[in-house]
């Protein structure tokens, strides 16, 4: 029996970029901020496409992170706009379309130390929706019980997200990984589907989950829509939450599923107006605060930035400044872009910009924490695996290594130096929760 369900993730609702923000420019006068407001639209979009142009699907499945906070660095609820858009959106299709709709909880919109979620409350305002939160998840485990959910034509096995640290320091991950051999198993006579937010380098994706022969698994955390297994995608993020995401597709997935067959996936992007535009400078010897000013303007007119305002059209900058001249001091220069900023952001700006930021990367820099462009971003680089296994294309590795090793060891080498800089990278580090 054929079954077509659409995959999305991670809308993070509610998120409200800060830094290098012009002030007073609004998506929803005196209700949402500018960018803030992008995030509800792509939301908005996604569904009406599904509706328009996916009429023959049997269920919409959201694969965690649905609001963007709260989390562990800002424990707040999100806005009101944010809840408002939610119930409205979801409302709207489920009584046009009578599609059901599935959403797991992933790490943002997760309230940790509270046995309650947001999501219970928007099953509560929306027919013909369905979700899994982490207390469902405990529930779950404690009882001995599946956390799954059965339609027309297919069942679905849930996988919120969990913390692995949580479960290593109460001495539960292999109980855990017992639950899911054991009790999340599917039917081979119906399509089966795993649905799990988590990734593999904060160790959140169990590897029981890849063993169960689910037909397929919809994947949430990794803003990056791409395959993991040929069974298992991540749809990705439906906006552009960091800039180093700018070179990601968004959108969402669109899956075929037969028993015992592969699955057949479909990407449908979307494409944005607003600019998202990251580059770097350098820094020559003898350049001064000025010149390089100067540089910093003849970019953001290069990339189209210079002209009226426009909020639809406002583009969003980041620059990488990198280099040494003895000619300019990190503060200096801090002070300098703080003040091109103020002008490039100002109400009667030439510049058509809703945001710039920057970093500074001088060895002898002192740098301003508001110059920093990360977006409450979850690392200080913003993606060292994805970092990492770019600089290894560039090289010519011997064969005998494995690069997802390499990788795996860089990475857990940067946490260990950020979390805990006197502690040595040791085997367990690399081994830990592997059989």
């Amino acid at each position: 029996m054929a079954v077509r369900i659409a995959h999305i993730s991670d809308t993070r609702l509610g998120a409200r970029p800060r830094h290098g923000v012009k002030h007073n420019v609004w998506g929803e006068e005196m209700r949402s901020q500018l960018l803030e407001n992008d995030f509800y639209e792509r939301f908005a979009e996604i569904f009406e496409r599904i509706h328009l142009i996916e009429p023959s699907l049997d269920l919409v499945i959201h694969s965690g992170d649905f609001y963007n906070s709260p989390w562990e660095h800002n424990p707040s609820q999100p806005p009101v706009v944010a809840q408002e858009t939610a119930i409205r959106v979801l409302k709207n299709f489920t009584n046009k379309t009578k599609i059901p709709v599935l959403i797991i909880e992933g790490n943002h919109g997760l309230y940790r130390s509270l046995d309650v979620s947001l999501l219970d409350s928007l099953k509560m305002a929306v027919p013909g929706l369905d979700v899994a939160t982490q207390v469902d998840l405990k529930r779950a485990f404690r009882l001995g019980e599946p956390l799954m959910f059965s339609y027309e034509k297919l069942d679905v096995y849930c996988f919120p997200f969990i913390d692995y640290a949580v479960l290593n320091s109460m001495a539960l991950l292999s109980d855990f990984n017992d639950w899911i051999s054991t009790k999340q198993t599917p039917n081979p006579k119906r399509v089966s589907i795993g649905v799990a937010h988590g990734m593999e380098i904060d160790r959140s994706l169990h590897k029981p989950i890849f063993e169960m022969g689910y037909d397929y698994i919809a994947l949430g955390h990794d803003h990056h829509m791409h395959k993991h297994t040929e069974k298992a995608w991540y749809a990705g993020s439906t906006e552009r939450w960091r800039y180093d995401e700018i070179r990601h597709d968004k959108g969402y997935l669109l899956v075929d599923l037969e028993l015992g067959l592969p699955p057949k996936i479909t990407p449908v992007h979307l494409e944005f107006i607003r600019p998202v535009i990251s580059d770097k400078l350098e820094i020559k010897l003898d350049d001064t605060e000025e010149t390089i000013i100067e540089k910093t303007e003849e970019w953001l007119e290069k990339n189209g930035l210079k002209g009226p305002w426009e909020p639809s059209t406002a583009g969003r900058a980041r620059l990488v400044i990198e280099g040494v001249s003895p000619r300019v001091s990190g503060f200096e220069l801090t002070m300098a872009l703080e003040a091109l900023r103020a002008r490039v952001l100002a109400a009667e700006s030439e510049y058509n910009i809703a945001q710039f930021v920057w970093s500074i990367h001088q060895t002898e820099a002192e740098h301003s924490p508001s110059a920093y462009p990360e977006i409450e971003s979850e690392f200080l680089i913003e993606d060292p695996e994805g970092d990492f296994r770019a600089y290894l294309e560039t090289l010519e590795i011997d064969e005998r290594y494995d690069e997802r090793k390499l990788t795996k060891i860089a990475v857990e080498a940067l946490r260990i130096s950020v979390t805990r800089p006197d502690e040595s990278l040791r085997l367990e580090h690399l081994t830990e929760g592997e059989e």
